[in-house]
């Protein structure tokens, strides 16, 4: 399902600068795995949404092959951390291998496994939590996050409208998964949250509270 008017995504990647040459081999690995990656247009809106908050330490939740923690790590500098979780060895260290290369890996730590289960161990509080795990798993996202995000820090969710599939009315789990994610993000009291049709939808949700610094985890 096209969430923009054709042609416009392709209008708006055209604006974008040209990919350095790791960023691209990600693309082209994204392309022909038939791997989902957050790609361009998002990566560079992420990249803002964490400087302009100064964040210094993000928290991925499903990582993949590193193509947000690229971006992520090249928003926090030098001295700043981001974590990369995914359950797939082989994913992370093909993250591992593009970030070094990128000249970003003293910035990144790679953790294997549930990425619910990690953060536990990881309390924070983080800048930013970036969620792309299994879409089944997403209602239990936010109250594993929240307490591990500082006020004034964001939770960047991705594929909310999972290709359109949240219209569905008789929806599969991963659908379900979503939608639940996406009712409880507007219905809490602690995050103001808003949902941009861009590529498959990303929901920025801003922790209410006392706005401080950013803080390393």
């Amino acid at each position: 399902m096209d969430l923009l008017a054709p042609g416009i995504e392709d209008y708006l990647r055209g604006l974008l600068p040209p990919a350095d040459e790791v960023r691209g081999e990600m693309e082209d690995l994204g392309r022909r795995r038939g791997f989902p990656i957050v790609g361009p247009l998002v990566g560079h809106l992420v990249f803002c949404l964490a400087r302009s908050i100064e964040a210094r330490s993000v928290f991925e939740l499903g990582s993949g092959f590193g193509y947000s923690a690229y971006w992520f790590a090249r928003a926090v500098g030098p001295g700043g951390r981001v974590y990369l979780t995914d359950r797939s060895r082989e994913n992370l260290d093909q993250a591992r291998e593009f970030l070094t290369r990128a000249g970003l890996a003293d910035r990144t730590l790679f953790l294997e496994g549930d990425a619910l289960e990690i953060l536990p161990g990881h309390p924070g509080p983080f800048d930013i939590l970036f969620n792309d795990i299994d879409k089944e798993d997403y209602p239990e996202v936010l109250p594993t996050a929240a307490p591990r995000l500082r006020p004034g820090g964001l939770l960047i969710c991705d594929n909310m409208l999972w290709f359109g599939r949240v219209l569905t009315p008789d929806p599969d789990p991963a659908t379900r998964g979503v939608r639940e994610l996406t009712r409880r993000l507007i219905a809490s009291p602690d995050f103001h949250t808003i949902l941009l049709p861009v590529r498959d939808g990303v929901s920025v949700s801003l922790k209410r509270g006392t706005t401080a610094g950013a803080n390393a985890a």
